[in-house]
């Protein structure tokens, strides 16, 4: 992913994400994801966030495109996509608040769009329904083919999702939660 030439000259770049950047995720991830496990899961558990955040920053580094994006130096937020054989999936961003957020987001969503495109390969992702830039997904063509309690299951590139169904009628067709 290359940042347009705006973001670079505000001071911005992004490298892939090295072992020692372990703390720094942990910390953005608290801090940027915290107000939802609050208002969908009943409150963050300290000891099961890092122990799920420590989990999935090694997952992450070992099978995915994993990036920290940079302002002058510190970091301020990490991307991640899984570039499989079919599909693009573990579309992820967190970010602290820089002013750039929505910005730095849209130039992600661009490149994102552009890889599936170049490839003809879909993007599956999920977005928290009250994520304050969810309708920058739909700016960039994705769109909503189902729900669950707390997210948006959104697409790009997929011509008919009427096959994917609901959320909940996804888990019952896989025999997950029938007696």
């Amino acid at each position: 992913m290359i940042l347009s030439d705006d973001m670079i000259s505000e001071g911005y770049t992004i490298e892939p994400v090295k072992e020692g950047d372990s703390d720094q995720y942990i910390k953005i991830r608290k801090d940027f994801l915290k107000p939802f496990v609050d208002q969908y899961y009943g409150g963050w558990v300290e000891e099961i966030q890092m122990i799920i955040a420590d989990d999935l920053f090694h997952r992450t580094r070992k099978d995915a495109s994993f990036l920290k994006i940079l302002r002058s130096g510190e970091t301020t937020g990490f991307l991640t996509f899984k570039e499989q054989p079919d599909q693009i999936t573990d579309v992820s961003v967190i970010m602290s608040e820089s002013g750039q957020e929505k910005a730095l987001l849209g130039e992600f969503l661009h490149f994102i769009t552009r890889l599936s495109d170049r490839t003809k390969k879909p993007v599956l992702l999920t977005v928290y329904q009250s994520a304050p830039f969810a309708d920058l997904y739909r700016e960039h063509g994705f769109t909503i083919y189902g729900t669950s309690r707390t997210h948006y299951l959104m697409s790009y590139n997929i011509e008919d999702t009427s096959g994917m169904g609901d959320y909940k009628n996804r888990i019952y067709a896989a025999g997950i939660g029938k007696d």
